[in-house]
């Protein structure tokens, strides 16, 4: 399994460095220029825009924008994602976009990339055959989901509607390619990921208790596993994307906070990332 699709991690793990490590290591402050329109600034990745989308997911989400650029594990990790992001994205149906910030040396502001890949039911085809499932009445069983990976905002270009926009755009990619889903793969402990998510009209159609991933532990990267859910949303049905669970949450929230519970309302968005206000 690839780096990308293994770097499932919650980021809340990994070391947390100095916020002005960054400054450090570069010698000046990072500046974002916001863009009148996020959807307009979105393009697909080309040449050295792997790099620099490596550089952010691997920045965001295994240090969340604490490391120090000079740092050996971060130079390998960021080299190991760039050189799989080019083969992940290179087939027919996939794709890397970004959103570059072209007054800073087209630093990646946002990124994420849809891949092509088969599935068995809410199962990916390589995790299904090696517990053992496989066979020949499994051909007949399998179909291709477009998978959205690989996607990260830069710490300073957040709450700025970049990771909206670039889901926008994975989600336009995969209905020009035919397709009438999108599905992409979150980390359980993620609640505030499933919350954005779920906003977007994705819901939970599968799990993987032991899914393989990295993490970073004291600077050093190491593989481990941990339980992921397999999220999506329908294309062409929006009916299918209501998700009677977070309904019904969302209704148990107004009546707590209507009893004055705002304790136990500020506990569903913490744990299920619902956030009604």
């Amino acid at each position: 399994m690839s780096l990308a699709s293994r770097a499932v991690v919650d980021v809340s793990q990994a070391p947390r460095r100095a916020r002005d490590a960054r400054t450090r290591a570069t010698g000046r402050r990072h500046r974002v220029i916001q863009k009148a329109s996020p959807s307009d600034a979105v393009q697909r990745a080309k040449g050295g825009d792997y790099n620099a989308a490596a550089a952010t997911f691997v920045n965001s989400f295994f240090y969340d924008g604490n490391v120090d650029t000079r740092d050996v594990e971060y130079k390998g990790l960021t080299r190991a994602c760039s050189s799989d992001m080019k083969k992940r994205y290179a087939g027919d149906g996939n794709a890397l976009v970004v959103i570059l910030d072209e007054d800073d040396s087209r630093e990646c502001l946002a990124c994420g990339g849809v891949e092509v890949r088969k599935y068995v039911g809410a199962v990916d085809y390589e995790t299904y055959v090696k517990s053992g499932r496989g066979g020949m009445d499994v051909e007949g069983k399998i179909i291709e989901r477009p998978i959205v990976a690989n996607l990260a905002t830069a710490r300073a270009a957040r709450r700025k509607g970049y990771g909206k926009a670039i889901m926008g755009a994975l989600e336009d990619i995969c209905a020009e390619n035919g397709f009438d889903e999108c599905c992409l793969v979150v980390e359980a402990r993620n609640k505030r990921a499933q919350g954005l998510y779920r906003k977007l009209g994705y819901k939970v159609i599968g799990s993987d208790a032991k899914a393989a991933a990295l993490e970073v532990v004291d600077g050093r990267s190491r593989e481990t596993t941990t339980k992921t859910l397999v999220m999506r949303k329908s294309l062409t049905n929006p009916g299918a994307n209501v998700d009677t669970v977070t309904i019904g949450a969302a209704v148990l929230a107004l009546a707590l906070l209507s009893a004055g519970q705002q304790a136990l309302v500020d506990a569903l968005y913490v744990n299920f990332g619902i956030d009604l206000f």
